[in-house]
């Protein structure tokens, strides 16, 4: 630590508490990781209507982390129609006063060394930043304009929607000295795009999967498991409904009695009610310590992902408890997990039911949870993640 930067500003959108989505465990994660690799934190974040303060201020209280909270504000404003850059509202929120007041009074007062900046939209903040000499270092969730379109959809309307999402990485890349990438694969995307200072740093949350690690056994009927956090995300429910509509009727019919399925996450739609039965259930409202329980005696995990960008927390977090994986090739985003070693590869539905039917092999279950926890234990785990950050921060220093 020592010649290193110690005060780092961290400017975040809504603040991650409760922390229930992979996004949410990321930031509050890596906040807490600076905290205890020594740095001196403040942050400043959006606070909506419906999160508790009082959370947020015990948080801040037990941690020693300062947090300064902002009022979302959805206000009506030309600048938003006249500037095309600001048609991607999710920038346009944080080019408010109030922020940028934040922005100044922090650095200002804590005359921070670095800033860390959460997600590639929030480049209006970039600005201040660069005025003062800050260096910017910028998380980003995912490639948003790729992300964008494959959760909207590809009309008219937001292919030009597209456009200032695309400057927005553009000036984001320009402006940052350093990028925390979330896949091999979207590294790739910022190098080719010119970032000069890429590292690929993954989901933060990651690490306290490893606490409670599945038991396999040999049983006559598998537990499978698909875990959405919440359905009112596109890649979710598609998801979602691969698994209810194609892929477990057709396992019950294929081998009878030998698998049931559970579905954990939040705002099903009413529509796919309809799909659930005594084989096919979902999980009821479990604290954490439930839910770790529950998934110690899950047999397999199934996630069909035809659509979404970033690190889906619901493919890897499996593969950190040895829990026998299922899942499209595109899900893995270029993390160096193998078919037939770590996990097995399905692209159809029927591929999805072929493969689940492989792991009624108990030696295959069991040769691919002890390959999969390895190999995430190397790249996932609290040591790696913290050496990825120091050695960044210290080359940036």
């Amino acid at each position: 630590m020592r010649g290193m930067s110690k005060k780092i500003l961290v400017i975040t959108p809504r603040f991650p508490l409760p922390n229930i989505g992979a996004d949410e465990k990321d930031r509050l994660g890596g906040i807490k990781q600076l905290k205890k690799l020594g740095f001196d934190v403040r942050v400043i974040a959006k606070v909506f209507r419906f999160q508790d303060k009082g959370i947020i201020e015990k948080f801040s209280a037990d941690f020693g982390i300062p947090i300064k909270l902002l009022e979302y504000q959805n206000t009506f404003s030309a600048k938003k129609f006249l500037n095309p850059l600001y048609w991607d509202g999710a920038a346009f929120e944080y080019a408010d006063k109030s922020t940028k007041n934040a922005v100044d009074e922090a650095i200002k007062s804590f005359k921070p060394d670095l800033a860390w900046v959460d997600y590639t939209y929030l480049w209006p903040v970039h600005y201040i930043l660069r005025k003062n000499k800050i260096p910017i270092i910028t998380r980003s969730i995912n490639f948003e304009p790729s992300h964008f379109l494959q959760e909207d959809g590809y009309s008219p309307f937001n292919l030009v929607k597209f456009l200032p999402k695309l400057a927005g990485e553009m000036m984001t890349i320009y402006k940052s000295s350093l990028i925390f990438s979330i896949t091999p694969k979207e590294e790739k995307i910022y190098r080719h795009l010119g970032a000069r200072n890429v590292v690929n740093l993954p989901l933060r949350g990651l690490p306290a999967c490893f606490k409670k690690r599945s038991v396999l056994r040999d049983k006559e009927i598998l537990k499978v498991i698909f875990m959405g956090s919440t359905y009112n995300v596109h890649h979710n429910r598609v998801a979602l409904e691969s698994v209810l509509k194609d892929i477990a009727p057709a396992v019950h019919k294929k081998y009878p009695g030998k698998f049931s399925f559970y579905i954990s996450g939040r705002k099903i739609p009413s529509e796919l009610e309809r799909f659930f039965n005594d084989k096919t259930s979902r999980i009821g409202n479990k604290n954490q310590e439930e839910f770790d329980d529950f998934l110690s005696d899950i047999d397999a995990a199934v996630v069909p992902s035809l659509c979404g960008a970033g690190m889906q927390q619901k493919i890897f977090e499996p593969l950190c408890r040895g829990i026998p994986l299922v899942v499209s090739p595109r899900g893995i985003a270029g993390y160096p997990f193998m078919n037939n070693e770590h996990l097995l590869f399905a692209n159809t539905p029927e591929e999805f039911v072929d493969r689940l039917g492989d792991l009624l092999d108990f030696s295959l279950r069991k040769k691919l949870a002890e390959n999969a926890y390895n190999e995430a234990r190397r790249i996932f785990s609290q040591e790696n993640l913290d050496n990825l950050i120091l050695t960044a921060l210290k080359d940036l220093a």
